[in-house]
């Protein structure tokens, strides 16, 4: 017990520590507290961290981003989405393609296996969507236009996130052939058990019309981990169906007084409590000794994943009215990673015969470094466009 109390304080004693540092410094908070998972990673403070407890961690680290994109999706206003629906498909589709070219190509031209090829670019194309929560979150930006348009094309990704995934399950022989077959059958279940909850949870909550805040909260809480879990049953994992759940629970509420207060409670549990492991998962996904053994393939891999979210983005510029400052910020969030590629360069490391360890340690650096990089780059483009979230 003395050492599960332990661990809960340690980690949210450091990212409230570095989270304010920075902030006095004038970095964006998150930078701090993505620095604390760094820290908490190094092995000074490996003792903390025993194998049996890396379950655990994973769990709450989960937690984190099931609250986190709950959140997400309760503050976002779906009616300006659909008036972005082209941008939004676009941005998405463009830079997923092009990231993924540029690092198959790259891995073929090396000399790796075909099986490797895949997995680098997979890694290279996806984004995050609960990275660049917490950052626009804590800028109060998350709910303008540019902001929605950047977690919509995140979401979009989800697609492609379930199609590497389930492809590299198959190619590993862990997944079979059935998992691509019965994946669209999965996603069309899935749809269609949202729809149904569209009609019926508003009806479920209104049978408690009168209570307190704390009520409110834990239907909240029991409505939007029932949806991530129906994701997960269904193969699409619980990120996604967390997000949708948070746009469900919109519709549930009638009163935009209750909706403000339940963002209001999700929001701290969510910046106060688990958020902290999401990002001590990270910074132990990485050992900074690998930085020094393997610079060049670090580096290379790390400009491949700038360049390929960005110049994506940017060649939707024909297609679009959205300027190229604001095609630039939303490449810079679309660069920002930390989560499904972690897990496929996992996959692949324990499932692939000698599978090249420079190019995992690269990939885990260029998830961190990206994540790090868009609330600072975010900071710039807000200080320097100050009217550039608005369309």
């Amino acid at each position: 017990m003395i050492d599960v109390l332990l661990l809960f304080f340690v980690v949210i004693l450091a990212t409230f520590v570095f989270g304010e540092i920075f902030s006095k410094l004038r970095f964006p908070r998150i930078a701090g507290q993505i620095t604390a998972g760094l820290f908490l990673g190094l092995p000074l403070f490996a003792g903390l961290f025993p194998a049996e407890s890396k379950s655990s961690l994973l769990l709450l680290s989960e937690l984190g981003i099931i609250f986190l994109l709950m959140l997400t999706g309760l503050e976002i206003d779906l009616k300006k989405i659909k008036k972005s629906s082209k941008d939004v498909i676009a941005i998405a589709f463009s830079s997923v393609a092009l990231s993924f070219c540029l690092g198959f190509a790259f891995a073929l031209i090396i000399g790796w296996p075909l099986v490797v090829a895949f997995v680098l670019g997979a890694c290279l194309s996806l984004t995050s969507e609960a990275t660049k929560s917490i950052a626009l979150m804590q800028r109060e930006v998350l709910k303008t236009k540019l902001g929605e348009i950047m977690i919509m094309a995140g979401t979009a990704d989800n697609i492609f996130e379930l199609l590497f995934l389930s492809t590299l399950l198959v190619l590993v022989g862990t997944g079979g052939v059935q998992a691509l077959i019965f994946l669209p059958i999965e996603i069309i279940g899935f749809f269609i058990a949202v729809f149904i909850a569209l009609k019926l949870i508003p009806r479920f909550v209104g049978l408690f019309k009168s209570g307190g805040e704390d009520k409110y909260f834990t239907l909240t809480i029991i409505i939007g981990l029932g949806i991530a879990l129906l994701s997960s049953s269904l193969s699409l994992g619980p990120i996604a169906g967390a997000l949708i759940a948070g746009l469900v629970l919109q519709k549930a509420f009638k009163s935009q007084e209750v909706e403000h207060t339940v963002e209001k409670n999700l929001k701290i549990v969510t910046f106060g409590l688990v958020v902290p492991f999401f990002y001590l998962q990270i910074g132990l996904n990485f050992d900074l000794q690998t930085i020094g053994i393997y610079p060049l393939m670090i580096l290379t891999i790390l400009v491949l994943g700038f360049v390929g979210k960005m110049l994506g983005t940017l060649l939707v510029k024909p297609f679009t009215k959205l300027k190229t400052n604001q095609l630039m910020l939303i490449g810079w969030g679309m660069n920002s990673r930390g989560i499904i590629e972690l897990v496929i360069a996992e996959v692949a490391r324990q499932k692939i015969p000698n599978f090249p360890m420079e190019l995992y340690a690269a990939i885990v650096f260029m998830s961190i470094t990206t994540t790090f990089a868009f609330p600072i780059a975010l900071k710039y483009y807000l200080k320097k466009y100050p009217g550039i979230m608005q369309m």
